[in-house]
């Protein structure tokens, strides 16, 4: 009976192991938030505005992008504290919250033009996280968009240097390496906002304000 439960207890592992390892390699990667979330601010300002984006909005737009993950995964993975890399700053009342509280906080049109960025950033990371499972049916995996309503898997302890150590070139590892060409391509295409600003401009203009009625 105790030999029984030992093997089941060892299968148990072995399979939880397997799944934070595929789940963690479903996730977007660092530079595949980046450059998903630069193609959809580009597209936002091009519709919003009616030109590509400018100033510093692209650097609140790219903290925006690695966030969630400057959040959980230390909590997750270096001390333990959440059950899951993916779990408080990647769910959508996170998100609703920290972005509303920036909003009201922040009510001058150059402030509200960062949390917009900030904000379209981090929406960004939450939706690109969730394109691995939602295209192989892993439902589990998106449990995070709800969390705590919705439980995240577990087990998911590593340190940063052996995820990175261990990271294999995945048909979805390749994407985001073609999607931050395409990106790259793209900010060049803008006149490389942000960067540009900083280095030729010496006030560094800002994207116009946002409407409130956006």
């Amino acid at each position: 009976m105790q030999k029984k439960w030992r093997k089941r207890k060892k299968t148990r592992a072995r399979t939880t192991g397997l799944y934070v390892h595929i789940a963690t390699h479903q996730s977007m990667l660092p530079w595949g938030h980046a450059a998903f979330g630069y193609l959809l601010y580009s597209l936002y300002s091009r519709h919003a505005v009616g030109r590509p984006p400018v100033g510093l909005s692209v650097f609140a737009l790219g903290f925006g992008t690695q966030f969630p993950d400057l959040i959980d995964k230390p909590l997750s993975w270096t001390v333990s504290i959440l059950p899951y890399g993916r779990s408080l700053s990647h769910s959508l009342f996170t998100l609703i919250l920290l972005v509303g509280v920036l909003w009201v906080l922040f009510q001058y049109p150059d402030q509200r033009a960062l949390t917009t960025a900030f904000g379209i950033g981090y929406l960004s990371h939450v939706i690109g996280d969730g394109i691995g499972p939602a295209i192989t049916g892993d439902y589990v995996g998106l449990g995070y968009l709800l969390w705590p309503l919705t439980p995240v898997p577990t087990g998911d302890s590593r340190s940063f240097i052996e995820f990175f150590l261990t990271l294999e070139l995945t048909p979805q590892v390749f994407a985001g390496l073609i999607l931050a060409v395409i990106s790259i391509l793209v900010w060049v295409y803008d006149g490389m906002p942000g960067i540009k600003d900083l280095l030729f401009e010496s006030e560094p203009a800002q994207d116009p304000p946002v409407s409130d009625d956006l």
